[in-house]
């Protein structure tokens, strides 16, 4: 409706301005109202023509502004999940971390009371044979300490009889041995 008023009011315009044309300087005021009236009736038959083509570019370019705005927010949505999963995985990364220290610094003790356990025994069987082996080598020591004695305290009574043994007590202690002998068979 207001684009019929304007045409109606563009095209009575150029007829009031040639009859205004008699009246001297007011007919280039009229001129300057229809040149303007054109201009406007032009601009206005380009918007209604382009009305359709611009209104379809300027909806999908609002459409597109709206998906690029969905995009973003769902974008946003999935960083600000992915970094709530981080920090949650960061800190229970902290969590686990100490548990892991702990239990590491448990099983390192049961390991030392271990070790030192196992080396109180071994050191307790070195030495129970250590014991053993001492024993058994005194034993050893002392029986042939004891032979020794002997076989010096032997020689000594060999050398003491052969220095106070005579040629006397020779003859006499072969004639028993003679005498024994001969009696026995």
């Amino acid at each position: 409706m207001a684009l019929l008023l304007v045409e109606v009011v563009c095209l009575a315009l150029p007829g009031i301005a040639c009859a205004a044309e008699g009246a001297g300087g007011r007919s280039e005021l009229w001129l300057g109202i229809g040149k303007t009236a054109n201009l406007i009736l032009v601009i206005c038959v380009l918007i209604w023509v382009a009305r359709k083509p611009l209104a379809s570019f300027f909806a999908a370019r609002t459409q597109s502004i709206r998906d690029q705005l969905a995009e973003a927010r769902k974008a946003r949505q999935d960083a600000e999940a992915r970094l709530a999963e981080i920090e949650a995985a960061m800190s229970s990364l902290d969590r686990e971390l100490r548990e892991i220290r702990e239990a590491a610094e448990k099983e390192a003790r049961e390991e030392y009371q271990r070790l030192v356990a196992a080396a109180e025994r071994d050191a307790e069987k070195t030495l129970d044979r250590a014991r053993r082996e001492i024993d058994g080598m005194t034993r050893a020591a002392q029986i042939e300490l004891k032979a020794h004695a002997s076989e010096l305290a032997l020689k000594l009574a060999e050398e003491m009889i052969r220095h106070e043994m005579t040629e006397e007590d020779r003859n006499r202690l072969f004639e028993r041995f003679v005498a024994k002998v001969g009696g026995n068979l």
